[in-house]
This record gives structure tokens, C-alpha cells and sequence, in this order.
């Protein structure tokens, strides 16, 4: 009984954390005016990790991690916060916005592949069902409901991108688990985002696309809202649910993502929602229940905390 409600508070933490990002994207549209996707990167993962590891010593934990977990923290940076934001926003300049959420509409069965075959992770016949469905309401969702653009879809070198950026989002899942066996999710995701910022900042001075100015207020509260929300409260809960549920449930809460952006056109945008959508974003959910509800592997949630 226990063990169900714990599940049912990190599935709504999930379900939050889908929201959070689902607005995100309309933050970094405003800052990218302003400041490069590296900088953004990197002043928001300084700004991330430094309130994690406040919280984390505040709750009575060494500041420095065990030694043991440093190339995995490492790994984590470098794959999760200078690789995946990168890659996708590389993308972004040989490829559409449309094909970046189609792909990332596949990660939920690329982390539970690699969650098979790493951590030894099993997914029963209902939950590969619900992974299948929500991957369709996904495509139903981005493709707007014409089947046309799922037809126009062409692989490029900035979608291969995309999908590696997918990969690497998948590999810094799975060192979390690792990681969080002997650390707190609040100090494996700040040190975590610490190296990954040191990371995204000498790639930036090596590129040249790391110049951080002041912002006026607006872009500053936009800002606000990708550390605070986006950053320090979604990546917690993210690894908070790898933790308790496992990689593969938690990626499906991904694909929640662009139901959250349909419905901020329709209530920002006054853009226009077809049946077919309707009918996505409700495959979505119930491919989200499916998941949720099959027996993985045996799995039992672990204590939710910080």
C-alpha cells in the first residue's frame, strides 16, 4: 500500500515536470534573442547545481561527493548538460523543430532498450503497449493532425543529431541510477549539472559562443523560470523518478511534453486543435496509464526524497 502511494506522488512529480518543460521552450525563445543556446546552457547549470548543492549540505550531506561517483557525476555533465543541449540546438540549425519532437518522441523506448541491457531493467507486454501508444499520440499531437508532415518527414544530418542527443539524454538517466546508490538526487543532479556547466562553458570559450550580458527584467524572469522551475525543481524530480520508478517509466512522461505546448497555443495563440490531436493527446495519457500500471520487472518504488 505504501509502495502504490509512493508510486502516485512521483507519477504527479513526473506529471509536473512534463508541464514545466512543456512551457520552457517559449523561456529559451525569448533568451535566445539575447544570449546563445551555449550561454543559456551554462548560466543556467551554474545557477542549478549551486542551489542543489546548498540544498543538499543544508540537509546535513558532505559537499563533496564520494570519489568513487566522480567519473560517473562527469560522465552525467558531459552527456546530460553540455551533449543533449548542444546536439539539439546544433540540430535546430539543419533540421525543424517538428522532426526534434518526433524523435524525441522515441526516447521512452530508447531508454527502456538501454535500460534492458544496462541495468537489467524488464518491461512486460503492457508496458511496451503503453510505450507504443503514447509514441502514436505523440506523432499525432506534433504532426498537428495532418498526416502530411509524418509523409514529408526527411532524415538529415541536424535529425541524426537529435537522436544522439536522445542517446545521450538516455546514457546520463542511467549513471543516475547508479550514482543515486550512494548519493542524494539533490547531490548527484548539482554536481551533475556543476561539471556540466564547466563543461558547456569551455566548449563556449573554445567556439567563442560564450558572452553572457545583463538581461533587461523581462528576459530575466524568463530566465528566472529556466533555473527555478525548468532547471533546479524539474531535473530533481526527473532524477527523483529514475531513482523510484526507473528509467523507462519515468521517459514516458516525456512524451506529456508536447500536449503541454498544444494546449499553450490554444490558450496563448489562439491556435486551433484538431480531432486527430485530441485523439493524440488522449492516446498519450493512456499510454502513460499503461506503462504506469504494468508490473516492471518486479520493481518497488524507492523512498521519495531528496
Amino acid at each position: 500500500m505504501e509502495d502504490t502511494a509512493a508510486k502516485r506522488r512521483m507519477y504527479l512529480l513526473l506529471a509536473l515536470t512534463a508541464v514545466i518543460w512543456g512551457i520552457q521552450p517559449l523561456c529559451i525563445k525569448w533568451l535566445v534573442a539575447e544570449w546563445s543556446p551555449v550561454t543559456i546552457s551554462a548560466m543556467r547549470y551554474i545557477f542549478i547545481s549551486a542551489a542543489l548543492l546548498v540544498i543538499a549540505v543544508r540537509r546535513g550531506e558532505t559537499f563533496l561527493p564520494p570519489r568513487h561517483t566522480v567519473p560517473a557525476l562527469m560522465a552525467m555533465g558531459m552527456t546530460g548538460i553540455l551533449m543533449n543541449g548542444c546536439m539539439q540546438f546544433t540540430g535546430l540549425q539543419y533540421s525543424t523543430v517538428t522532426n526534434c519532437t518526433l524523435i524525441a518522441a522515441a526516447s521512452p523506448a530508447i531508454t527502456a532498450f538501454f535500460a534492458a541491457v544496462c541495468l537489467r531493467e524488464r518491461l512486460n507486454i503492457i508496458a511496451w503497449f503503453g510505450i507504443a501508444v503514447s509514441f502514436l499520440g505523440a506523432l499525432a499531437v506534433v504532426s498537428h493532425g495532418s498526416w502530411q508532415v509524418l509523409v514529408g518527414f526527411s532524415f538529415n544530418y541536424g535529425d541524426i543529431l537529435f537522436l544522439l542527443a536522445q542517446v545521450a539524454w538516455t546514457v546520463y538517466s542511467i549513471l543516475a541510477v547508479r550514482v543515486m546508490r550512494h548519493i542524494s538526487a539533490a547531490l548527484c543532479t548539482g554536481w551533475a549539472g556543476a561539471f556540466g556547466a564547466l563543461a558547456t562553458i569551455l566548449y563556449g570559450i573554445l567556439t567563442d559562443d560564450f558572452h553572457p550580458t545583463v538581461l533587461p527584467f523581462p528576459l530575466l524572469a524568463a530566465f528566472l523560470y529556466t533555473v527555478v522551475f525548468g532547471g533546479v525543481m524539474a531535473m530533481l524530480f526527473w532524477n527523483l523518478g529514475v531513482r523510484c520508478v526507473g528509467p523507462s517509466v519515468t521517459s514516458i512522461f516525456q512524451n506529456v511534453t508536447p500536449v503541454v505546448g498544444m494546449i499553450g497555443g490554444v490558450l496563448l495563440f489562439a491556435e486551433v486543435i484538431g480531432t486527430l490531436q485530441i485523439f493524440g493527446a488522449a492516446a498519450i495519457f493512456g499510454g502513460v496509464y499503461l506503462t504506469t500500471h504494468a508490473n516492471i520487472g518486479g520493481k518497488k518504488a524507492t523512498k521519495l526524497s531528496l
